[in-house]
């Protein structure tokens, strides 16, 4: 099995959160794999000192993967709470099912199927697209105590699929190929930096170029239907069955704070949202970061 521990992108990451953000992660992840509705799943752990208090499953979205999440978990663990943080199919190092046609609806089953496998309470904490597949997870498990997403997109609504993609042209042009010739469109593949602005993804320059460049990040080649079967699941009314907090970047070059409000007034229950002092698409900046560390610490608590 490969693994993050010999892998240049973990290296680099890790190297870059320390050199440019300062952050020093306190722990290393316990890597382990998983079956899960036919996939081999890679699943890394983060533990807590003492008897954890619960587990938060960090979710990823279209233009990363579970490591990328390393500082959120690192984080969690630090407050008593079990991380673990899946590379969801086609993205890392997990292994899809033989023939698996790159179905959007297979990310938000497993993370339920993880949450409803889990004892104690869970808490889901989704960043980018990764906030609406937690909270489509949490509709669909029993066993979720409250989500938290760092921007909430309906990717049904074709406004906001235009300016989710690399260029607004290309959002266009997929959205009619998506209507007018879809088992066309199913079989094109493009590397992520070609289909989203994944130098959006920080307002550093040398973290712009590593998601740009990097194997298991821009330069992953994608199915065209996952963004397809992403557009075709519309989502009417959110009902996550638990709190929602919605903490979104201030300083988003990629999806702006305005992105979320729709999908956001459409969730029923109890619900906060709240912008970031700046923060880009992966909200490192200070003080954005020590922003969204204290609404975490306050909903983990409430929780």
């Amino acid at each position: 099995m490969r693994s993050y521990k010999t892998s240049h992108s973990w290296t680099r990451y890790r190297d870059l959160l320390q050199g440019r953000f300062g952050i020093s992660l306190t722990r290393e992840p316990l890597e382990t794999w998983r079956m899960i509705r036919g996939h081999n799943i890679h699943v890394d752990h983060w533990y807590p000192e003492g008897p954890a208090k619960g587990t938060m499953i960090l979710v990823h979205g279209g233009g990363g993967n579970g490591r990328v999440l390393a500082p959120l978990a690192d984080f969690a663990a630090g407050l008593g709470w079990t991380a673990i943080a899946p590379d969801l199919p086609g993205y890392g190092l997990s292994e899809p099912t033989p023939g698996f046609r790159w179905d959007y609806d297979e990310w938000p089953a497993i993370v339920a199927q993880l949450a409803d496998e889990t004892e104690g309470p869970v808490v889901l904490l989704g960043g980018s697209v990764g906030g609406m597949t937690a909270a489509l997870a949490a509709q669909a498990s029993h066993n979720v105590s409250g989500v938290i997403a760092t921007t909430l997109l309906d990717m049904g609504d074709p406004g906001i699929f235009r300016r989710a993609a690399r260029w607004r042209w290309l959002g266009a042009v997929s959205l009619i190929g998506f209507r007018l010739m879809p088992a066309l469109i199913d079989r094109i593949s493009l590397p992520l930096w070609m289909v989203a602005p994944m130098g959006a993804m920080s307002s550093d320059a040398d973290m712009r170029d590593y998601f740009r460049k990097d194997a298991l990040l821009g330069r992953l080649w994608v199915s065209s239907r996952l963004f397809r079967t992403m557009h075709a699941r519309k989502v009417a009314t959110l009902a996550p069955g638990c709190p929602l907090l919605l903490v979104h970047p201030g300083a988003d070059a990629w999806t702006q704070p305005e992105l979320s409000r729709p999908a956001f007034a459409r969730v029923s229950g109890p619900k906060q949202f709240v912008v970031l002092t700046n923060g880009s698409h992966l909200p490192l900046e200070q003080p954005a970061r020590d922003e969204l560390h204290d609404h975490i610490r306050r909903f983990l608590a409430a929780v």
